[in-house]
């Protein structure tokens, strides 16, 4: 028996012991304790062989040690705590010994709890006192930080307080150990309703919130919200709230993937602990919004004392100065003589400025000489016209701005008066302005020593200034308004032939391709309707549309450049032309795409003719960049007809979808639009809407498992899911008919992701059940749509964590239509999928353009012979040469092969022979669901292989 003083051991000391008793009283071969720490089991004690034990997961489904070993659940006060479990003979006294064990654990529970609720109600009182200490919020943050420290995990912690004016958050505690730099501030409701944060959007919510990395990317795709760089794997955060009930900011914790997720009494504890931090952060708020109250009460009291007396001192020259100015202005609106107005405006000026000696010089560019039009001067009356010198006069133009001189200034200027005259104590001026032209001076001088200029008499010249360009520029508009006229009438004259050109040029190039120079899809739209209505009315005769569209041009043109593509482009509408009659209509509708309107067809027979016409002419090749370049034609033509069609867009819409078959058919030839095609058409447009049914609901796209059988030992390595329909009213459906129309319509990509996510989903049942082991591959199809996808990687990642999977055994084939289309997208998702761990494979290996480049440009682990080679292996040497050449180049590149297409057993002793590592074929067995693969017959292929070797 234990005794109490045994209760204060740990619980990984009480296990021991009680295994240890066990050991003494009984024949156990082997014994482990396990208990449960939220939702994690974790191994306490072991002895013996304990490995080989089941673990506590196993336990809780019933999956015991067999008929030599035994478990019980140890329990106390209605909790399940953990299990003991043994292999061996346990002795009588087991259930005493597990009873005991259980109290001693639960004991310690109880234990743990009470100083956890010691540790977070003193945490609380601290965390409450510390707003009452009187200091600032930057130094109250980081002692918070620390008293949650004691709680939980707050390694990345980080407080915002919301701006209710502004509507933003501010960060001022962040802590993070992979993002250190604190975010910018962020908007609660931003313009948009994109772009914000987690944060503000639990704001926005105001409710608490706890995440998972999976929550956290649904939640930012659903509300459009920011995604981080680093995304957590746990994320908890509540708001703040004072003591009104109004939201202050929000508190936040988040764990990364080496961080143990918090339990539910943690989450709640943080719950808790965020009301109290939400009370202290109110009332440390309130007293520093307080402080600043005052602070910018008083400011604003001094600024407003120091604004009054300012006021009372400038308020009577203010009210001098209003009537002048606003005379002054009135002054410059007349009509008046350039004379009269300056004269005005000097006595104006007089009444604010001791302006007696006034004068105005306006410099003229052309002469290079400085006139005065105005002179008002008590010791000059008059200034004649001169050359520019030295003078003050000559300074302010040469600078541009004004120029005062105080009594002590010496010389007036040589300029400025004549030699013997009287020089002036005080000078001022001001440069006279037209827009951004400068034009001249305006000057005051005094001869008196007790009138000198200051500053203010500056600013009131210059607004003079501004009105005496003002009447300068009404001047010279006058003048050069006569000359305009004359000059606009010759330009009128001018511009109209010039705009008769133009307009001609403008209505060809907006019907025409500026390439081909032929019409183009608007110039066609209209001739079709014209033709169409024509038709319709009886003056008008039946025709026939013939849609062509240039095969592999997009290869032309990335392999040669676009002039090369352009230069084919031109050529292959000559070559269109000179297939028709001269007045039948040929349009370029943009890209390598090309329509025809024949008029005059009564017979299908007559449209053929032209159609095969069309598609010999392309059998020359063309010359491109010095080399022959071969670009056939995909043509479809449909006739007019008033029974089928009630639109002219329609007949280019038929016409578009025959040459579409004909693409589907090789290429290289013509289709004639059909009343069954139309059927078809229509059946297509059917079975797209039953796909979009069948990927929202259960059971109709099933997952057939092919498997792949090691050549070396005839041991189950793998499976290929291959997906099937099963439709309720049609039956079973081929993928060659539907997989085509999925990717025309774009739901290949959210077939593939279903694919993913049922095989993976079949691969954790299987693991579960012991079938497989993690040396198992599966192979699923990727199409190219799956490359336009950022996220591709991201969604990937999630499944593999979701289902708990070594991503490892998951193999991604992809065909080179991806690598294609997406060259570059291409190259960064498989790098992503790489950093995973997933492995990824080359589909149909040797029967594309350039898949020697794509081993060289892209990183894939496994390559797949296509079955076109595997086929005819024992009936074609040059297939056999084909195969171990493909095998000789994934030894050399460290690759692994799968051949396809296996179907009898002297393909897989010539594969065998070559060194092929893996088989797939019928062979093996045929494509099932995974409730209809044999295991057993599997199983034997490995016997027979060694009975074989």
């Amino acid at each position: 028996m234990m005794s109490t003083a045994e209760y204060l051991e740990t619980p990984e000391q009480a296990a021991g012991r009680a295994l240890a008793m066990l050991q003494q009283t009984g024949g156990l071969s082997a014994a482990a304790v396990w208990i449960r720490e939220g939702v994690v089991w974790r191994q306490l004690a072991g002895s013996g062989a304990a490995a080989g034990l089941p673990a506590a997961d196993a336990l809780d489904k019933g999956r015991l040690p067999g008929p030599d070993g035994g478990a019980l659940e140890l329990t106390a006060a209605g909790q399940r705590l953990g299990w003991l479990v043994w292999r061996g003979r346990a002795p009588e006294t087991v259930a005493d010994i597990a009873a005991l064990l259980a109290g001693h654990l639960y004991c310690a529970a109880l234990r743990d709890e009470q100083a956890a609720a010691r540790v977070a109600n003193e945490t609380m009182l601290e965390i409450s006192l510390l707003a009452g200490e009187g200091d600032g919020l930057e130094r109250i943050l980081p002692r918070l930080h620390k008293l949650m420290s004691r709680l939980m995990d707050a390694s990345n912690f980080y407080i915002a307080l919301y701006d209710e004016e502004c509507a933003t958050l501010r960060f001022p505690f962040y802590v993070d150990r992979h993002d250190p730099a604190p975010p910018a501030s962020d908007s609660v409701f931003p313009v948009n309703g994109a772009n914000s944060s987690l944060t503000a959007w639990l704001i926005r919510g105001g409710k608490p919130m706890v995440l998972t990395r999976e929550r956290i990317l649904e939640i930012c795709r659903q509300h459009g919200l920011a995604q981080p760089l680093l995304s957590a794997s746990f994320w908890m955060g509540a708001p703040l709230v004072n003591a009104a009930g109004n939201l202050i900011g929000a508190v936040v914790l988040q764990l990364y993937d080496e961080q143990t997720p918090f339990s539910s009494a943690e989450q709640l504890l943080f719950m808790f602990a965020a009301r109290h931090v939400g009370f202290a952060l109110d009332r440390v708020l309130y007293r520093s919004q307080l402080e600043r109250q005052v602070w910018l009460r008083t400011s604003e009291l001094e600024g407003a004392n120091a604004r009054l007396r300012a006021e009372v001192s400038g308020r009577k020259r203010a009210e001098k100065f209003q009537d002048v100015l606003f005379r002054i202005a009135e002054l410059s609106n007349t009509s008046l003589s350039l004379e009269a107005f300056l004269s005005g405006l000097h006595r104006l000026l007089s009444e604010m400025v001791a302006a007696r000696n006034c004068l105005v010089a306006l410099y003229d560019t052309v002469n290079d000489c400085i006139a005065f039009p105005y002179c008002a001067d008590e010791h000059a009356q008059s200034l004649q016209p001169r050359k520019p010198g030295k003078g003050y006069i000559e300074q302010v133009l040469h600078s541009g701005r004004p120029l005062l001189i105080d009594p002590y200034g010496g010389d007036a200027g040589a300029g400025d008066a004549d030699d013997g005259a009287i020089r002036p104590k005080s000078w001022l001026g001001v440069p006279l302005y037209c827009g951004h032209e400068l034009l001249g001076v305006l000057a005051v001088q005094s001869y008196e020593s007790d009138v000198v200029y200051n500053f203010r008499d500056q600013e009131v010249l210059e607004f003079v200034a501004n009105n005496i360009g003002a009447a300068l520029a009404r001047v010279r508009a006058l003048e050069s308004l006569q000359l305009a006229y004359a000059e606009l009438e010759q330009r009128v004259r001018e511009r109209t032939s010039e705009l008769d050109a133009v307009n001609a040029q403008l209505e060809f190039d907006s019907l025409h391709d500026p390439l081909t120079k032929l019409p183009n899809r608007s110039y066609l739209s209209k001739a079709l309707r014209r033709a169409w209505d024509a038709y319709l009315a009886g003056n008008g005769d039946r025709f026939a549309v013939v849609f062509i569209d240039l095969d592999r041009f997009k290869l032309v043109n990335d392999t040669l450049g676009h002039l090369a593509g352009d230069h084919l482009l031109f050529e292959a509408g000559a070559r269109i032309r000179a297939c028709l009659r001269h007045y039948d209509f040929l349009a370029r509708l943009g890209g390598d795409e090309f329509a025809v309107l024949m008029f005059g067809m009564d017979a299908v027979d007559e449209c053929e003719t032209i159609a095969r016409r069309i598609v010999s002419e392309f059998e020359r090749p063309v010359i491109l960049a010095g080399r022959e370049v071969f670009s056939t034609a995909s043509v479809g033509v449909v006739l007019a007809d008033r029974e089928h069609y009630r639109k002219a867009e329609d007949l280019l819409r038929d016409a578009d979808h025959a040459m579409y078959c004909t693409k589907q058919q090789g290429r290289q030839g013509y289709t004639l639009f059909s009343h069954q095609l139309r059927i078809d058409q229509a059946d297509q447009l059917a079975l797209e809407s039953e796909l979009r049914r069948a990927l929202e609901e259960e059971g109709q796209l099933i997952p057939y498992y092919q498997p792949f059988i090691d050549a070396g030992n005839g041991k189950l390595s793998g499976f290929e899911a291959l997906v099937r329909w099963q439709h309720p009213q049609r039956g079973l459906i081929s993928p060659a008919l539907f997989l085509p129309m999925a990717e025309e319509s774009g739901l290949i990509t959210r077939l593939d992701r279903y694919m993913v996510n049922a095989a993976c989903a079949q691969l954790q049942a299987w693991r579960a059940d012991g079938q497989v082991g993690e040396d198992i591959a599966l192979h699923i199809n990727l199409s190219s749509a799956n490359f336009h996808d950022p996220d591709l990687a991201g969604w990937i990642g999630g499944r593999i964590a979701h289902y708990q999977l070594p991503p490892a055994m998951l193999h991604l084939e992809i065909t080179e239509s991806a690598l294609i289309d997406q060259p570059d997208t291409a190259a960064t998702t498989m790098q992503a999928l790489h950093g995973l761990g997933v492995r990824l494979a080359l589909d149909d290996f040797g029967t594309g353009y350039s898949a020697l480049s794509y081993l060289h440009r892209y990183r894939f682990d496994v390559l797949k012979i296509d079955q076109s080679f595997v086929f005819d292996l024992d009936r074609k040497e040059e297939s056999a040469a084909i195969v171990r050449a493909i095998l000789a180049l994934a030894r050399a590149l460290d690759l692994d092969v799968v051949a396809e297409g296996v179907e009898t057993a002297s393909q897989l002793a010539m594969l065998r022979e070559m060194g092929c590592a893996k088989l797939q074929g019928f062979y093996f067995a045929a494509p099932a669901p995974a409730w209809g693969l044999d295991w057993a017959r599997l199983a034997r292929f490995e016997q027979e292989m060694r009975d074989a070797a």
